[in-house]
């Protein structure tokens, strides 16, 4: 059986992966696990295949080295963005589930970010707020694309070493009637 794409994208060892491809990021395995030194080797590889079948990473180069070939990896956003339609194809059940996940991830980067020397949430940009707003249907799809367009122009931008990169997550909910 052909597994879902929010499968795919919310297992926990294939998320760590594919985020540390967000913001255009190109990297080999070898480089993934220095990244990620708690994954097991065969267990990387065996998601990175995972990951590429599922053409949410792509191969964007192949270097020989030493009698073999290194790929260089890339995240294909396309395919690593969930349409409607792989939300439509998900149970209530099944989409608490990948919620609680999602917010979990949020909290084990959020405790990361806190267990490193100098903690400066205001010089790091960090923070968490909830606001609401009184939005009709189309002044909510309005309001989404001028976010989409801010979130387009900062994803142009190329590391260099004033740059950190950050990340932004989003999570819209009506008020329950």
């Amino acid at each position: 059986m052909k597994e879902r794409k929010m499968d795919i994208l919310l297992h926990p060892v294939r998320l760590r992966i594919i985020q540390k491809f967000l913001g255009g990021d190109e990297k080999t395995a070898k480089e993934l696990a220095k990244l990620l030194p708690d994954i097991a080797q065969a267990t990387l590889y065996r998601q990175l295949d995972t990951l590429v079948k599922a053409n949410i990473l792509i191969i964007t180069e192949e270097k020989p080295i030493r009698g073999t070939i290194e790929k260089v990896y890339g995240l294909n956003l396309m395919e690593a963005s969930v349409t409607s339609k792989d939300m439509d194809e998900i149970s209530k059940e099944e989409h608490i589930q990948y919620f609680m996940f999602f917010t979990t991830q949020l909290l084990a980067q959020f405790e990361s970010y806190l267990e490193k020397e100098n903690v400066d949430m205001e010089r790091d940009g960090v923070s968490y707020r909830q606001t609401a707003f009184y939005l009709s249907d189309e002044e909510l799809r309005d309001f989404f694309m001028e976010l989409v367009k801010v979130f387009q122009k900062a994803s142009t931008n190329n590391p260099n070493p004033d740059r950190k990169k950050r990340f932004i997550s989003t999570i819209i909910i009506p008020e329950s009637e």
